[in-house]
């Protein structure tokens, strides 16, 4: 077979969940991402896994769960709920309620099919609807006072729908299903076909003297539906994957055509632990207190964070709350969880996972210990004190080269950032051709062609940072490059390459080298980059900030000799000013194979041509650094909006 085989799923990735657990491991973040508690599963729950296993429950459960096990269930239902089930034809047990509101979205939804859900929705439903060939059809859950809208999901319920997925309480908002809101979908779908699954894996963890609903409860839908409990919720075992669904017979027995050839069977010994433990008088305890100890979490989470920036409604239930991260940044709610993991050690769910929302929030899970929940407060507090809103931490290397000479050039780089912490900067600035200082024709270093590139992206995302600078190399059709790298940390995006446009030719660089076609612009932690070489400087049109969407910072790499500093300095606080961004200068220091000698002069330039950093012309290595502050920068175009009126050469 030549190539991939074709996709049923073209556009889905790893889920936002395994991202930031895997994310979190990796830079040993606090992880209140992924919905799983820290707290101890009761110590009797634990104590009847243990019996479980050493009397032999070591083979295959039932299809349908326990016996046992499904009388628990049905009772629980009718104790809290008052709907009776049949423990033999109306209550199974699988991997996780995740497993059953699969097998039942593939046993009831034909092609063309339309499941109608509440946005922002659990990840599951939708790729398990794409799978049965049905459309989703996404109705905001939430109107625009922060309630349930019962006006945009009747709206969307016709006389072809085949299916309403609810979820109560609501992952990941923390709303609750409110009263009447059942009675007023009972009375639209009376004439309609429609069935209702109701995944209610937090059940019974509602908060502030709510009421718990459950579609059980209901004496006209729960004929037409399924609903979904998870005890891995419930008792702090998420890892044990044992959940059920319960429903009438007729619904059941759909559901069970799939499950006996997907899970089929699952965690034997765990279901013998469950169906002992659970009845006893510490298992009826731990469930009545329940709502009571996340509660409390939610609380001291919430207290921790008041006189913050973060806003919030505080959650209803479940053991998710979300932050609304207003005041902290003005969008991209995802780059930044994935940056607060990074540098602040706290990784969290952004809300653009599941749904555009109207500001950036993030989803944090408080089921956990309270040490756990006291860093995450220190975390959130810090993640205030410690940025500026759409701040970028540069640094830049002005240092000699070795001529013509890679490998010592690398080993020499290699010094100087190992000196420096991850995470201290965000981007590292290397001057131009800095393997072999200004020369040609190209020397790859030992490692061949592309062990530059490699080398960059090693350090890259060995610091959390992206690293430029630019190369003399050899590109595929080999033509000799002046190659300007953009390297990012691997997690955040691939190389990008700038070809310097504009070669030397007082010194012969175009006879020896290929320009490039036109500028570059790359987007970085919130600010859009523009990537120059050296003798790019000198045109003022080639660089001007004339998109719709303006750079925000320069990056000049050089060898830029002494003789002509006065103006390389005056052309970068030039830039700055006229293009109302920030200006890197970075050039190398020391004298060359030629004998041309080189002063520094590296600068950082703010918006108003203000030298934010100064390297100074000694001719000395110096390493420079400064922190862009975005929102200053456009506070400043807007009291002086001069690049409203700039020429526009390019398109938009």
């Amino acid at each position: 077979m030549e190539g991939k085989p074709d996709s049923k799923l073209p556009d889905l990735g790893t889920t936002i969940f395994t991202e930031m657990t895997a994310l979190a491991q990796r830079h040993g973040a606090l992880n209140l991402a992924q919905g799983f508690p820290d707290i101890p599963p009761p110590a009797g729950l634990v104590t009847a896994a243990v019996e479980a296993l050493h009397a032999g429950a070591h083979q295959y459960a039932p299809m349908t769960g326990r016996r046992d096990l499904r009388e628990w269930i049905c009772q629980h239902h009718l104790d809290r709920h008052g709907a009776s089930f049949d423990p033999e034809g109306e209550c199974t047990i699988g991997a996780g309620a995740s497993s059953l509101l699969f097998a039942a979205i593939q046993a009831f939804v034909h092609p063309g099919d339309e499941v109608v859900v509440q946005a922002p929705a659990y990840d599951l439903y939708g790729p398990a609807v794409t799978l049965a060939g049905g459309r989703l059809i996404e109705v905001p859950l939430l109107d625009v006072d922060g309630l349930w809208d019962l006006d945009a999901l009747l709206t969307a319920i016709h006389g072809k729908t085949r299916m309403v997925i609810l979820n109560t309480p609501h992952n990941p908002t923390g709303t609750v299903c409110p009263p009447g809101f059942l009675d007023a979908l009972a009375a639209h779908l009376e004439d309609k076909p429609t069935l209702v699954l109701s995944d209610e894996v937090y059940g019974p963890i509602v908060h502030d003297g709510m009421t718990e609903v459950s579609l059980t409860q209901h004496p006209v839908l729960r004929e037409r539906g399924l609903a979904f409990g998870s005890f891995g919720k419930l008792l702090q075992v998420t890892g044990w994957k044992i959940g059920w669904a319960v429903g009438p017979a007729s619904l059941t027995s759909e559901l069970r055509k799939v499950h006996q050839y997907d899970v089929f069977s699952t965690g034997a010994p765990l279901q013998a632990a469950l169906a002992a433990f659970l009845p006893t008088g510490k298992g009826k305890e731990h469930l009545g207190n329940l709502a009571v100890m996340y509660q409390a979490k939610r609380d001291r989470l919430l207290k921790g964070l008041t006189g913050t920036a973060w806003e919030w409604t505080p959650a209803a239930g479940g053991f998710f709350q979300v932050l609304d991260a207003r005041n902290l940044i003005e969008e991209d709610d995802g780059h930044w969880a994935r940056q607060w993991t990074r540098t602040h050690g706290i990784a969290t769910i952004p809300l653009s996972a599941f749904h555009q929302p109207p500001t950036p929030r993030i989803r944090l899970c408080f089921a956990k210990e309270d040490a756990t929940l006291d860093a995450a407060v220190e975390s959130c507090v810090k993640l205030r004190l410690t940025m500026e809103l759409d701040a970028l931490d540069i640094i830049g290397l002005q240092t000699d080269l070795h001529w013509r000479d890679p490998n010592a050039n690398l080993a020499h780089f290699d010094g100087l950032l190992t000196g420096l912490e991850t995470g201290e900067a965000d981007l590292i600035v290397l001057p131009e051709m800095f393997t072999t200082g200004f020369s040609w024709p190209p020397i790859d270093p030992s490692g061949g062609p592309t062990a530059v590139l490699l080398w960059m992206q090693g350090w890259a995302d060995q610091l959390n940072a992206a690293i430029i600078g630019s190369v003399a190399c050899t590109d595929t059709e080999g033509q000799a490059r002046n190659r300007c790298w953009f390297v990012p940390p691997s997690e955040e995006g691939s190389p990008t390459l700038y070809d310097k446009c504009h070669l030397f030719s007082l010194a012969g660089e175009h006879e020896h080298f290929k320009a490039g076609e036109d500028r570059v612009e790359v987007e970085f932690r919130g600010f859009r980059i523009l990537p120059q070489v050296c003798y790019d400087l000198r045109f003022p049109v080639f660089v001007r900030n004339d998109r719709k969407t303006p750079y925000d910072l320069a990056i000049f790499v050089a060898n830029w000799p002494q003789k002509r500093s006065a103006a390389w300095r005056t052309l970068l606080q030039a830039r700055a000013i006229e293009n109302q961004c920030f200006v890197a200068g970075i050039n190398r220091s020391g004298t060359d194979g030629n004998g041309h000698a080189y002063s520094g002069d590296s600068l950082i330039v703010d918006c108003t041509g203000t030298l934010l950093a100064d390297a100074g012309d000694s001719g000395q290595p110096a390493t420079l650094r400064a922190r862009l502050s975005k929102t200053d920068m456009m506070d400043f175009r807007r009291k002086l909006p001069f690049l409203e009126d700039a020429d526009r050469n390019r398109p938009a």
